[in-house]
């Protein structure tokens, strides 16, 4: 037995190490709430907090805009950021499907409700029977719909760049109380993990043989009505954990500890450099500029936008 272990260390200290393989710089990838980014990605050179003042300005700013034209520029800005950042563009795939179901819940509302039709009825685009679709009511629903687009786009963007600490480290920079902050971060956390837990499960219907693709419409909301049971059992019993855990470690959900105020590990890893702060301030001042041109002007309104002058002028 000696001899064997002396044969065998004998044999390894003769054995030339395998070549270390050089890994390719820049290739690291860090996870996101919604997916993976290379974690030399441009956009964490900016402080957590102007990612999320970037957020707030792009989710808000479309609000106040009407013209479509206007609000599919802002979706072009976002597209630009999503290349900026190194976001994969073939992952907006996945949500192809939603921009398409809200675009026909969107035409179908404003063609069985029409917002207005304009004086004298308004113009008549189409007639099915009862159905009466209108050129002034679709227009809203097409306004409505690119100020949606603009506003998913730009949290897809934002939760694709960021972790829930980053998150976190933006809410307290910003001045967000501490409870608020934490329940952000939690509500985060257990939308990652419900996401994991609906993964496993479908994985584990896989492995059972379970094919849904052949399911109709009705099979399959039935079928994602019956993963809703394991999901909401998992959710229960994670949430409990949570508190369990919380309670365990004494943790205390206030802003100040013994008096003084709570010491904040993550926060202090993050500088505000002046890039950040040149860059708060111009998006600060957009939307100050773009709130002031929607409540000043008509510039920003449906009416006087190209699009509705271009296909009004077909009619």
């Amino acid at each position: 037995m000696t001899t064997t272990v002396q044969d065998a260390t004998a044999r390894a200290a003769t054995t030339p190490a395998p070549p270390e393989v050089a890994r390719p710089r820049g290739r690291a990838m860090r996870k996101t709430i919604v997916g993976y980014i290379p974690s030399r990605s441009p956009i964490y050179r900016l402080h957590p907090a102007s990612r999320l003042v970037l957020y707030l300005v792009t989710s808000v700013i479309p609000l106040f805009i009407e013209a479509p034209e206007i609000n599919l520029l802002v979706v072009a800005m976002t597209l630009v950021l999503f290349r900026f950042a190194n976001v994969r563009m073939t992952r907006l795939k996945m949500f192809v499907p939603m921009f398409l179901t809200v675009f026909v819940i969107l035409g179908l509302t404003y063609t069985l409700f029409p917002r207005e039709t304009g004086p004298g009825g308004g113009t008549v685009l189409f007639s099915i029977g009862p159905v009466t679709g209108y050129f002034e009511s679709l227009m809203w629903a097409l306004a409505t719909y690119c100020r949606i687009i603009a506003l998913v786009l730009a949290s897809i963007f934002y939760f694709s760049t960021n972790r829930e600490s980053d998150i976190l480290v933006g809410l307290r920079t910003l001045g967000v109380p501490f409870v608020v902050s934490y329940f952000v971060g939690l509500t985060l956390r257990s939308v990652g993990i419900f996401l994991e837990d609906y993964a496993v499960i479908k994985e584990a219907e896989i492995a059972r043989g379970l094919d849904t693709r052949n399911l109709g419409l009705v099979g399959k909301v039935k079928h994602f009505a019956m993963n809703l049971v394991p999901l909401f059992t998992l959710s229960i019993r994670r949430s409990e954990d949570i508190s369990i855990g919380l309670h365990a470690k004494g943790t205390s959900l206030a802003g100040r500890v013994g008096g003084a105020r709570r010491p904040d590990y993550l926060r202090s890893r993050f500088v505000m450099n002046p890039r950040d702060w040149v860059l708060v301030v111009a998006l600060v001042l957009a939307l100050v500029g773009v709130a002031t041109l929607r409540f000043t002007t008509p510039w920003l309104g449906l009416v006087r936008s190209a699009t509705y002058a271009a296909l009004s002028g077909l009619l």
